[in-house]
C-alpha cells in the first residue's frame, strides 16, 4: 500500500494553459592551508606558448577554450603550481571537476607534478560540484544535511510515487504515459531541479511552461493534446516531484542533485554563510565548463563573486543538451557572468594527426553558435580517413566486422580494444551485437542495450514462434501467447500479466482465447482495441518482412519503453534494427528464430557484451566523450539519423565532431544506402568535413 505521507499532497491549480503554449505542444508533438612558496621556487612549467599565456595570466575572470588533445588538464595544473610559488595558500584555491574520474585524474597528476620538486600541498580542494555542496552542508547547514540515497534507492521510490498517484486519482493515472521507466523520472526531476525547480514548492505556472514548451517533456503527453489531459498530465508530473521528495526526507536522504540545489538554497537564504563562503577563495577554477546547467551555473557565479576564476572547456564540445547543459555559458560568459573576462585559446592538437584536424575543425565552422577558434595539429602523418556506403544496415555490421578482423590481422599490437564503434542511438548496437556473438568476437556494451536485455527482441521472437505454432496447428506456448498481449499494448500491469499467464495456460488456442469473455474481464481495455484484428492480420502476413512491418504498425508494445532523457530524443522507426536484421534471412521466419535464439544462447553461455577491458567498444556518441581509441567506427552516418531529425542542428554538429575527434590513427565513417525498403542520403556532416 502507498506510504501515508502523500494523503494530504493535493494537485496544484495555480496555473493556466496557455492557448499559445498549446499550440507550441501540438506543433513539437507533430514533429515528433599549507605555504610551500619555498619548495616550489624553481618551478618552470613545460607549456607551449598558447598554455603559458593561461598559466601566466592575472586577469579576474578567464574563460580558456581548450579543444581536445590541447593539454587542458597540464595547464590547469601548471597554473595551480604556479599561484603557489606566488604565495597563494593552497587551502583558497578551489576546482571543480565534471565527474569524480576528472578530479581524480587531477588528484593523481598534481601529487605526480609535486614529487618532481619534492614537494606536497595539503588543502587544495579538487571536486565536482556535487562534492563541494555536499560538504558544505555537512559543515555550514547541518538542518539540511542527509546521506545521499543508494544508486538503486531513487528507482523504487519513483516506483513508490507512481503506485500512490495510481491510487489517489484513477483520472490521473490514465493519461499519465505507461511505456516510460521509472528511470526516465528519476532523470527528469533531476532536470527539473537543475532548472531551479525546488520539489519542496515547485512554481506551478514555471512548471507548466517549462513542460508544454520544453522537448523533454513531449513523451508524457501520450494521451493527446486535448485542454483536460495536458492539464491532469502536468498535475500529475508536479505531484510525482513532490512526493518524491517527500519520501526522501521520510527516508532520511537527499539525491544527487539536492548536493547542489540545497547548498544554493542555503546560501541565497543566509547572508552571513554567503559573503564567509566567497571570502575563503583566492581562484576558482571550473573545468568542463560548456557541460554546465543552470542550477551549476548560479551556483559558481554566487561562490566566485569576490574571487578570481578561471573556466574551462570547448564550446564546440557542448553535448548534453538532453540533459539541461547549455554552452551559451562559456561562449558567452562575459554576458552571463556581468563581468569582464579575458579568453584564451589553446591550438595546439596533440591528439589528433593533421588531417583529422583539418577536416573536423572545417566541419565545426558551420556552426553559427560559437566561439571561433584556430586549431594546429602537433603530430605529424595523417589519419587514414574512410568514407564507406553499404546497401543496408545489415551488410554494414557485417562489412565493419570484417574490417576490424582486417585490422587485427595486419597489426598485430593492435588489440580488440583500442577500437570503437560509436553511433547516434543505442538501438543500433543490436546489428554489431548479433553480428559479433556469432562471430566470437568480444565487445562490450552498456547493461541496458546488451542483447540479453531487449525486450522488444524478447516479445517479437515470442510472437514469431507463436505464428509458427499457428501455422502447423500446433498448441500456442503460454508465455508466447503473453508476449504477444505485451507486445501489442503499451503497458501491461504486472498482476495482470500473471492472470493473463494462468488464463494462456488453461486454454492453448490463442485466438478463441483473444476473444473470450475471460480475457476481456482481465484485459477490460482489449474491448475497444484492435487487438484480434491486428493479431490476426500479422499472423496471415506471408513473409517475415510484411509480418514485421504490420507489427511495427499496430503493435504499440513493440515500440520500447523510454528509459532515459536520452532516449527521448532517439525514437525511430519501430522496430527499425529488427527489420534491418531480419531482412538478412530472406522472408524466412523460422530461420531468423532459430538464428537469433542461437545467438541469444551464445550470449548467455559467454557472457557477451561486458568485455570492457579486451573488446571493441559499442558507444553512443554521447558515451565517448573523453575517450579515443587507435580506430574509430562511425556507424550508419544518414541524414535523419546524425543529424536527428528531432535534435537541433547544431547540437548534432557538436556530437559528430566529438566522435570524429576520438580518432587517433584509423576513421572509418559509414553510411547505408537503403534503410527498411527506403532509399536515405549520407549525412550532410560528411560533406560539410570535405569528406
Amino acid at each position: 500500500m502507498p506510504d501515508h505521507i502523500y494523503t494530504d499532497l493535493e494537485f496544484s491549480e495555480d496555473f493556466e494553459l496557455r492557448d499559445e503554449h498549446l499550440s507550441e505542444l501540438e506543433e513539437s508533438l507533430k514533429r515528433s592551508s599549507v605555504d610551500t612558496r619555498a619548495p616550489l621556487a624553481e618551478f618552470v612549467p613545460e607549456a607551449d606558448s598558447f598554455q603559458q599565456k593561461v598559466i601566466g595570466s592575472e586577469s579576474e575572470t578567464i574563460r580558456m577554450l581548450a579543444s581536445a588533445g590541447s593539454g587542458k588538464t597540464q595547464t590547469v595544473l601548471n597554473r595551480v603550481l604556479r599561484l603557489i610559488q606566488d604565495g597563494v595558500k593552497a587551502d583558497r584555491l578551489l576546482i571543480l571537476t565534471f565527474d569524480n574520474a576528472a578530479a581524480n585524474s587531477l588528484r593523481t597528476k598534481l601529487a605526480q607534478q609535486l614529487s618532481k620538486h619534492r614537494a606536497t600541498v595539503e588543502g587544495i580542494r579538487i571536486q565536482t560540484l556535487n562534492a563541494f555542496g555536499y560538504n558544505f552542508l555537512r559543515k555550514d547547514a547541518p538542518h539540511e544535511f542527509k546521506g545521499v540515497i543508494d544508486q538503486k534507492r531513487p528507482i523504487r521510490l519513483v516506483r513508490e510515487v507512481r503506485e500512490a498517484l495510481d491510487e489517489k486519482s484513477t483520472a490521473h493515472r490514465d493519461v499519465m504515459p505507461q511505456n516510460i521507466d521509472h528511470r526516465f523520472y528519476v532523470e527528469f526531476f533531476a532536470l527539473l531541479k537543475n532548472e531551479l525547480f525546488d520539489p519542496r514548492a515547485p512554481h506551478s505556472q514555471n512548471l507548466t511552461d517549462f513542460m508544454i514548451k520544453g522537448q523533454h517533456a513531449n513523451i508524457f503527453f501520450q494521451s493527446g493534446k486535448q485542454r483536460d489531459a495536458v492539464q491532469k498530465v502536468i498535475q500529475g508530473v508536479g505531484w510525482l516531484f513532490m512526493a518524491y521528495e517527500r519520501a526522501m526526507q521520510r527516508d532520511g536522504v537527499i539525491d544527487f542533485d539536492d548536493q547542489k540545489l540545497r547548498t544554493y538554497m542555503v546560501l541565497q537564504d543566509s547572508s552571513p554563510l554567503r559573503e564567509r563562503l566567497q571570502s575563503s577563495f583566492t581562484e576558482i577554477i571550473v573545468d568542463e565548463f560548456q557541460d554546465i546547467n543552470r542550477l551549476d551555473f548560479v551556483l559558481i557565479k554566487l561562490l566566485a563573486e569576490k574571487c578570481r576564476l578561471l573556466v574551462t572547456g570547448d564550446d564546440d564540445q557542448a553535448i548534453y543538451g538532453f540533459r539541461g547543459c547549455n554552452p551559451d555559458f562559456i561562449i558567452n560568459v562575459e554576458k552571463h557572468l556581468e563581468r569582464s573576462t579575458n579568453s584564451y585559446e589553446l591550438r595546439m592538437n596533440y591528439r589528433n594527426p593533421p588531417n583529422l584536424v583539418e577536416h573536423s575543425d572545417r566541419l565545426i565552422r558551420n556552426n553559427k553558435h560559437r566561439v571561433p577558434k584556430s586549431p594546429i595539429a602537433a603530430r605529424s602523418g595523417a589519419c587514414e580517413i574512410k568514407v564507406v556506403p553499404t546497401f543496408s544496415a545489415g551488410l554494414e555490421a557485417k562489412f565493419i566486422l570484417s574490417f576490424i578482423q582486417k585490422i587485427r590481422r595486419e597489426a598485430s599490437t593492435v588489440q580488440y580494444s583500442d577500437v570503437a564503434i560509436l553511433y547516434r542511438t543505442n538501438a543500433q548496437s543490436l546489428l554489431f551485437q548479433v553480428e559479433f556473438i556469432l562471430s566470437n568476437v568480444p565487445y562490450f556494451v552498456r547493461q541496458q542495450d546488451n542483447i540479453l536485455e531487449n525486450a522488444v527482441l524478447k516479445r517479437l521472437l515470442g510472437f514469431l514462434r507463436l505464428k509458427l505454432n499457428e501455422k502447423n496447428n500446433l498448441p500456442s506456448d503460454p508465455s508466447d501467447a503473453l508476449l504477444t498481449v505485451e507486445s501489442y499494448f503499451r503497458f501491461v500491469y504486472p498482476e495482470t500479466r500473471q492472470r493473463l499467464l494462468a488464463l494462456f495456460r488453461r486454454s492453448r488456442e490463442f485466438l478463441p482465447t483473444l476473444a473470450s469473455h475471460e480475457f476481456l474481464e482481465i484485459m477490460p481495455k482489449a474491448a475497444s482495441s484492435r487487438i484480434v484484428p491486428s493479431v490476426k492480420e500479422a499472423l496471415d502476413a506471408t513473409t517475415l518482412m510484411s509480418t514485421i512491418d504490420v507489427l511495427a504498425k499496430r503493435f504499440n508494445g513493440l515500440r520500447g519503453m523510454v528509459g532515459s532523457l536520452e532516449d527521448v530524443l532517439q525514437e525511430r522507426v519501430p522496430l527499425g534494427e529488427i527489420f534491418e536484421l531480419a531482412a538478412n534471412f530472406h522472408g524466412d521466419i523460422k530461420e531468423f528464430v532459430n538464428t537469433m535464439e542461437a545467438a541469444l544462447a551464445q550470449a548467455r553461455a559467454t557472457g557477451a557484451g561486458h568485455a570492457k577491458d579486451n573488446g571493441v567498444a559499442m558507444l553512443t556518441y554521447f558515451k565517448s566523450k573523453g575517450l579515443q581509441w587507435h580506430t574509430v567506427i562511425l556507424a550508419t552516418c544518414n541524414e535523419g539519423l546524425i543529424p536527428h531529425k528531432r535534435a537541433p542542428i547544431e547540437d548534432e554538429r557538436r556530437l559528430f565532431y566529438v566522435a570524429m575527434t576520438r580518432a587517433e590513427s584509423n576513421l572509418l565513417i559509414s553510411y547505408v544506402k537503403r534503410s527498411s525498403n527506403n532509399q536515405v542520403d549520407p549525412s550532410r556532416f560528411i560533406a560539410e568535413a570535405g569528406l
